[in-house]
């Protein structure tokens, strides 16, 4: 009878919890799930926004085969290149902000003087809009004339390239690296003070060298905090399109579009929001299945040494 009236109250109380999470839950379906709800409905329409006189038609997947749709392998849509772009973007960035963070992150988990003030600086660039920072990189840093890499080629005697116009997939990435680098070293330098005094002690009474001590020891006690931050950060970066729009602008050509950016192509130059809609749903999908891959890897993790 005491294990069944325990069961009972066990029972009510999730229940009575239940309660406490339930706005938040009402908030969260709100803003997020009804706009991808829409989303998906829109991605199976024929909508032209140029043509109000046009009749909104439901046309099933159409929208979904005219970007994936292959007639032949010489003939791939360009659908499929730009996928490729956002993947190589979001990934190289991915990769050096997880590198150069870690090793970052190193340099401020010291206690020095002056320390606050250089992990204040170091975080700036997280906290500057991106298409404020793309006009400042694009007019004052890679400007051929005025900026500072036209100055400095000139200089040293080299004619500067437009590397907006030739290196666009390299000018992303490196302005991604620059905006987000800042999250990773937040992220990496908690997990790296979360470290017990008592172990970095006792590394160094063994005799520990720093090489060992750190790629060794603290890099695997720290691997999911590194997971989280690439989680959030494939998040954040994916989704980035200010600044593509006020660097580059997605050119020449196509050449440095994304997904984020092709939506934004579709509903305000194509205005067809049927085909703006199927991509962002693919989008979506992409993301999540990327984001639910790392979150498996962060919970067998934990699981291993639980």
């Amino acid at each position: 009878m005491c294990k069944k009236s325990m069961l009972f109250g066990d029972v009510m109380k999730k229940k009575h919890d239940f309660w406490f999470i339930f706005p938040a839950m009402v908030v969260v379906i709100i803003m997020t799930q009804v706009p991808f709800l829409l989303t998906i409905i829109f991605s199976t329409l024929r909508w032209n926004l140029a043509r109000p006189d046009l009749p909104r038609i439901f046309s099933g997947f159409d929208n979904y085969l005219y970007f994936l749709r292959i007639s032949s392998l010489q003939n791939m849509p360009e659908f499929y290149s730009i996928l490729w772009q956002t993947v190589l973007i979001t990934g190289v960035t991915l990769l050096i902000c997880s590198i150069f963070g870690f090793l970052l992150a190193l340099l401020m988990d010291h206690s020095i003087p002056g320390i606050n003030i250089a992990r204040t600086l170091m975080l700036g660039p997280f906290f500057v809009m991106s298409t404020a920072s793309g006009v400042i990189w694009k007019t004052t840093i890679f400007n051929t004339t005025f900026g500072w890499y036209g100055a400095f080629a000139r200089f040293f005697g080299q004619q500067p390239v437009d590397l907006l116009s030739y290196y666009p997939v390299a000018v992303i990435i490196v302005l991604f690296t620059w905006q987000w680098m800042p999250f990773f070293i937040l992220v990496i330098l908690a997990g790296l003070q979360g470290i017990p005094n008592d172990l970095v002690d006792s590394m160094k009474i063994d005799g520990v060298n720093w090489l060992q001590g750190t790629f060794k020891i603290k890099l695997p006690l720290i691997m999911n905090h590194m997971r989280v931050a690439i989680m959030l950060g494939l998040v954040f970066i994916i989704k980035e399109f200010g600044l593509i729009l006020v660097t580059t602008a997605g050119g020449p050509g196509t050449r440095s579009y994304t997904l984020p950016y092709l939506v934004y192509m579709q509903v305000f130059n194509a205005n067809n929001v049927g085909r703006a809609g199927a991509v962002a749903v693919m989008t979506v999908v992409l993301t999540l299945t990327l984001v639910n891959l790392l979150y498996k890897s962060i919970k067998k993790q934990n699981e291993k040494y639980s």
